[in-house]
């Protein structure tokens, strides 16, 4: 499990960077091509912010499970839009799943905020006739996850079908496909939570004492669920298999900040197309430092860092 340090102070922004590889994969596609999302003129390959909070809504549950957070852990996270078996359920079904797990008799319009995990963290909009309302996101992805560096991308030939025979001869084979493999990227993803939002949405959960555990717990949440969901709690299919969490550093800033996005750490590299793991962690030693520093980053400021076993960041101590 991740600790995270008491704050310095209860409002303001705090501010999370996660690096993460995928290796051989698929990690994101363009619903309307079903290709990688590519920067055509850098060769890097993101994600969408969506994408990334799906990720770490599914760590979320895990995290809930394995600590023991609540008492009933397969409501933690209120956008599971499927079930078990892959039955659909709509809004008001899942709000209803959710009050019966807490055996709540006396519904309130904002039990789904009271209750889940993900929506003090991530906001909502409450779609229920005569109770619309809007909770407003307390941690957010200032930019598109994105590699900081060029990538190699493969076409790769597909066939699951059986051929077509016609009089003994092959004729065809359905269900052919060429898709594109992204070999090897390393993504950054730097959040930004604010604290005073954060605290209106989850002062009054009714499983999480705000009082007990404050912004440093609900930091936790994210961050272990995050480190989860890319660890322990993979996907295994094609498209998001073979992502593995590498580091995560969170910090409060005293001062001013660059507000620079990490994707633009590409125009530092001196070798803009990184194809293995410790090309990419060479480079990230010699960017990084100034970029975590831009941003307020310091050791005195830090609340949180993990790296991985085979991630020796020598920036990140």
């Amino acid at each position: 499990m991740i600790k995270v340090n008491p704050l310095s102070a209860s409002s303001g922004n705090v501010y999370v960077l996660f690096g993460f590889e995928a290796i051989q994969a698929r990690p994101n596609l363009d619903p309307y091509t079903s290709t990688l999302r590519t920067n055509d003129e850098t060769m890097q390959v993101f994600t969408s912010d969506v994408h990334l909070k799906h990720h770490v809504r599914r760590g979320i549950k895990a995290f809930a499970a394995a600590e023991s957070l609540i008492p009933h852990p397969e409501t933690a996270v209120f956008y599971e839009k499927e079930d078990d078996a892959g039955n659909a359920r709509d809004f008001t079904l899942r709000l209803k799943q959710v009050r019966d797990a807490a055996g709540i008799k006396d519904s309130d319009p904002k039990d789904a905020l009271h209750y889940c995990l993900d929506l003090p963290l991530f906001g909502y909009v409450h779609a229920i006739k005569s109770e619309n309302f809007n909770v407003t996101n307390a941690a957010n992805t200032l930019f598109r996850p994105s590699t900081f560096h060029a990538c190699e991308i493969y076409s790769l030939g597909r066939n699951n079908a059986f051929p077509t025979l016609k009089d003994g001869a092959v004729q065809e084979s359905a269900g052919s496909a060429t898709v594109d493999s992204l070999e090897y990227g390393f993504f950054l993803a730097l959040w930004e939570i604010n604290l005073n939002m954060l605290r209106v949405n989850a002062e009054h959960h009714q499983l999480i004492d705000w009082q007990k555990v404050g912004a440093a717990g609900w930091l936790e949440i994210l961050i272990n669920g995050m480190w989860k969901a890319y660890t322990s709690d993979r996907y295994p299919s094609f498209t998001q298999r073979s992502q593995f969490a590498q580091f995560v550093v969170g910090w409060q800033p005293t001062g001013d900040v660059s507000y620079a996005n990490p994707a633009e750490l590409f125009d530092k590299l001196e070798q803009k197309k990184l194809t293995a793991h410790h090309e990419a962690l060479t480079a990230l030693n010699t960017v990084l430092p100034d970029f975590l520093r831009g941003w307020g980053c310091t050791p005195a400021q830090r609340f949180a860092v993990q790296t991985a076993a085979n991630c020796p960041l020598t920036c990140l101590g």
